[in-house]
């Protein structure tokens, strides 16, 4: 059994929908940040167990004004975001 809580002031909640493979949130609180993920149960490799895979995104703005947008994906490869203010590794 998995509980979530947050607390918010919160201007926008769409719901939680939920069966066994599947869940998806998403939300937009008073100060305009927004969030939402969506995720899945898929069979791992071999076949004998799930990976919970994951796939979001969420945006605010910064204390120095600037929007901030950042999606993601979180698998069995790990946690891989994106975005424009995030620093970027050199070519090899």
């Amino acid at each position: 059994m998995c509980y979530w809580f947050c607390i918010l002031t919160e201007k926008t909640i769409k719901p939680f929908k939920n069966n066994d493979t599947r869940v998806y949130f998403s939300y937009e609180s008073a100060d305009g940040t927004r969030v939402s993920e969506q995720g899945i149960l898929k069979p791992n490799a071999d076949g004998t167990d799930n990976v919970l895979v994951k796939q979001g995104s969420f945006s605010y703005i910064s204390p120095e004004g600037q929007p901030i947008s950042l999606s993601y994906i979180a698998d069995e490869l790990g946690f891989r975001p994106k975005g424009d203010h995030l620093p970027v590794a050199p070519t090899v």
